[in-house]
């Protein structure tokens, strides 16, 4: 009796991992697409992306398959496992570009980034940052940035800040209006009036 019905559970199981990865194949097509037009509208044209799918006979508790991203970020390079390939700022792009591609989901009304500017600067932390206002238009976004491009393109900033106090160290949060977001986005820039007047510039643009 044991036997069969470990016979029937097996059967069960191979049934929904096939299942499972016939999902996985069908899905990974439009993946593939929306991640490279979110990655042309971070300013990666010309980058290839596949979702590569090595079958196990054998069974995990993900199914039979072992799924691998495979990225191309720059024209006539090949394709490589992302992990290995990715610079800082080519993995910040990719994550944001999936973030992005899960924030058009139903229920998700809330996207959190950590530092989404590790590894960019310049006129690709401003793509990035218009691109997370442009989410931020439908989504309620939170980002911890140290890159002022992101930061002035925020509806409302604040600034954390570490303190010791009585022999402990603690965090402060606190919000800046309009004159305390100068002065913090100018010390980003590296501070002095010319930064100050950058940082002014750059609130407007926003």
């Amino acid at each position: 009796r044991l036997q069969k019905e470990e016979k029937a559970l097996r059967a069960a199981l191979h049934e929904a991992a096939s299942a499972l990865t016939a999902s996985r194949r069908a899905l990974a097509d439009a993946c593939r697409a929306q991640v490279l037009s979110e990655l042309e509208d971070l300013g990666m044209r010309g980058a290839r992306f596949e979702v590569s799918f090595a079958e196990d006979t054998s069974l995990t508790a993900d199914g039979y398959d072992r799924v691998e991203f495979l990225l191309s970020a720059n024209a006539g390079e090949p394709l490589r496992p992302l992990s290995r390939v990715a610079s800082g700022g080519e993995l910040s792009r990719i994550m944001l570009a999936f973030k992005c591609i899960e924030a058009q989901k139903e229920g998700i009304p809330v996207l959190v980034f950590d530092e989404v500017d590790t590894g960019i600067s310049g006129r690709t932390g401003q793509i990035v940052a218009d691109k997370m206002k442009k989410v931020a238009q439908s989504r309620q976004v939170l980002c911890v940035t140290h890159l002022p491009q992101i930061a002035a393109r925020a509806d409302t900033q604040y600034l954390v800040e570490k303190r010791e106090r009585d022999g402990r160290t603690r965090t402060d949060v606190l919000s800046l209006d309009t004159e305390g977001r100068v002065e913090v986005l100018s010390r980003m820039l590296g501070g002095g009036e010319t930064a100050r007047a950058h940082a002014r510039a750059m609130l407007y643009r926003s």
